[in-house]
């Protein structure tokens, strides 16, 4: 009974209970939970931003700790934790590639994270509420996302930020390029650069390293394929993996829980943003 006991007490719980959805499209994804517990040792390359229609959650972040309904997040965040106990939060993922990035950027400028007052997203919260129980189009989702944005950032249009063609071609090459198959030398020839100025532009333009922005398109790559019915074992190689063990160090350290509480069925509800007409497919994992 001891035993048994002790085993119980060392199992992983889930990140979440039961009732879990995710909207998700290119890089980009709104999770929605009553309740949810992460742990990861970096934030992902996306500004994350978390809204909580219920209790307030603990996040700690590079050693600081808040409670609070609102907050905002940079890319590449040292060590951070997530408490939310019947928050009913809402997790909006930015990637770089996303318009409104760059607004968030610009409010974040050299901190790692904002307390936001939450009189500036309460008027969302009816709209997660609802998304959390009801499947919404692509289009409520990602006006959702905009309009958040807007109201934290006051930033009625897009915000102007200088990008360098080469390195953009470069992001290009990447999103279409198997992890297992980039190379420094490769891509710096493709793009007219040399591999060390190639390097540098590429981290002073993205804010993260070649080997960091392959690996987070790879996990999505990944995740795409698995949506579309692949086996894990066979997704893991066509997106360039070397092994189940490296998707899964790769997707946990992007998104703070490995792949298989994503596919539990028992976990977490699907929605499909990247449809090409404007209705989502809604589905569970298998």
């Amino acid at each position: 009974m001891a035993s048994s006991q002790n085993d119980n007490n060392n199992k992983i719980a889930h990140p979440a209970e039961a009732g879990v959805t995710i909207y998700y499209w290119s890089c980009s994804l709104v999770l929605l939970a009553p309740s949810l517990l992460l742990d990861r040792p970096a934030s992902p390359l996306c500004a994350t931003l978390r809204i909580a229609c219920n209790e307030p959650y603990t996040i700690e972040v590079e050693g600081k700790t808040l409670q609070t309904r609102a907050s905002l997040v940079a890319p590449r965040a040292g060590r951070k934790r997530v408490t939310a106990v019947n928050s009913d939060i809402a997790l909006f993922y930015i990637p770089i590639d996303m318009p409104e990035y760059a607004a968030l950027k610009k409010k974040l400028g050299k901190q790692k994270i904002i307390d936001l007052p939450f009189d500036d997203v309460e008027a969302f919260v009816p709209t997660i509420r609802k998304a959390m129980v009801e499947t919404l189009s692509p289009e409520a989702i990602k006006g959702l996302v905009k309009d958040v944005v807007r109201a934290i950032t006051g930033e009625t249009g897009e915000v102007s930020v200088p990008v360098d063609n080469r390195i953009v071609r470069a992001r290009e090459i990447l999103d279409d390029t198997p992890l297992n198959e980039v190379r420094l030398e490769s891509l710096a020839e493709q793009v007219h650069l040399s591999p060390s100025r190639l390097r540098e532009l590429f981290k002073k333009q993205t804010g993260f390293t070649i080997g960091q922005y392959a690996r987070w398109r790879a996990v999505w790559r990944a995740s795409l394929l698995w949506q579309r019915g692949l086996k894990f074992t066979d997704l893991a190689l066509e997106a360039g993996f070397h092994d189940l063990a490296h998707v899964d160090r790769a997707f946990t350290e992007i998104f703070g829980m490995n792949p298989s509480k994503v596919i539990d069925a028992a976990f977490v509800r699907l929605g499909n943003c990247e449809a090409d007409d404007d209705t989502p497919r809604e589905h569970t994992a298998s």
